[in-house]
């Protein structure tokens, strides 16, 4: 997937609805999502990014680097440039860096990131396009919310090395499930795989897993959910559920737990008087 819609929404008031996050659709679209770059230190490296608006109505934006980083739960949280130690913020200057768009309209936006001469490692930033701002009236009283969209970079500092990972704790269950990932390695790595339910020894339902990144030390712990489909229709019994992970190794990472299930909980079903 090559563009975005809708991608983040940043309440700058911190601005809540009856305890959730309130979602407002963002009118722009960016190519490319992600990008991954391998580059000697003391190199440099340019390219660029195509916003588009894809609203009705004018756009100003301004286009600048933060940190990024993830929390166990896969939550994407933003610091200013230069906060983290794996920060590559710093490196990079765009331009233009504050533009306007017209509905319809593209820009093609340069960005250049400057390795240091004594980088090692990965290093990570994400250039932010933020749009001007929404006042809504909400029921806590006027907010203002600012739709933001951005391209996420990895940067190697030389030779990526082979991943490192091992599955910590793995839980599934009917109701709902988890399986926490360590990433023991100096780089993030992208898992992709699938979960085997077996009940003796017969392959019963084979479901694919939701693509997920783990990031390398500090936050090199992630939480991947298991929907709460999993075991939807089962009938109550002993299942063995295997969950086989690539994360583009050498070699394939496995985890294997036994579940005992009680049967299903009846549907409640609303009776109209």
């Amino acid at each position: 997937m090559s563009k975005v819609m809708a991608a983040w929404m940043v309440g700058l008031a911190c601005c809540m609805c009856a305890g959730a996050a309130l979602a407002v659709p963002c009118s722009m679209e960016i190519s490319p999502l992600t990008l991954e770059l391998q580059l000697a230190p003391g190199r440099a490296h340019t390219g660029h990014i195509q916003i588009t608006n894809a609203g009705d109505g004018a756009e100003h934006i301004r286009a600048y680097a933060q940190d990024w980083t993830l929390k166990p739960d896969g939550v994407v949280v933003f610091l200013p440039a230069g906060r983290l130690p794996s920060s590559a913020s710093v490196w990079v200057t765009i331009a233009p860096a504050e533009f306007d768009l017209q509905p319809g309209q593209s820009q093609r936006v340069r960005y250049t990131i400057r390795v240091p001469e004594d980088a090692s490692g990965e290093a990570r930033t994400v250039i932010i396009f933020e749009a001007g701002g929404r006042d809504l009236s909400i029921s806590n009283g006027p907010s203002r919310l600012v739709p933001r969209v951005g391209t996420i970079f990895y940067v190697h500092c030389g030779p990526r090395p082979a991943g490192q990972a091992r599955v910590l704790r793995f839980e599934p269950g009917r109701e709902a499930g988890t399986m926490t990932v360590e990433n023991a390695g100096p780089a993030h790595l992208r898992f992709t795989g699938e979960l085997e339910i077996r009940s003796e020894g017969k392959l019963v339902r084979r479901c694919v897993l939701r693509p997920f990144v783990v990031l390398p030390a500090p936050f090199n712990i992630q939480r991947a959910r298991l929907g709460p489909d999993l075991f939807a229709g089962l009938p109550a019994g002993h299942y063995e559920v295997t969950a086989i992970l690539d994360h583009g190794g050498t070699a394939l990472l496995g985890a294997r737990a036994e579940v005992d299930l009680g049967p299903e909980p009846p549907l409640l079903i609303a009776s109209e008087e």
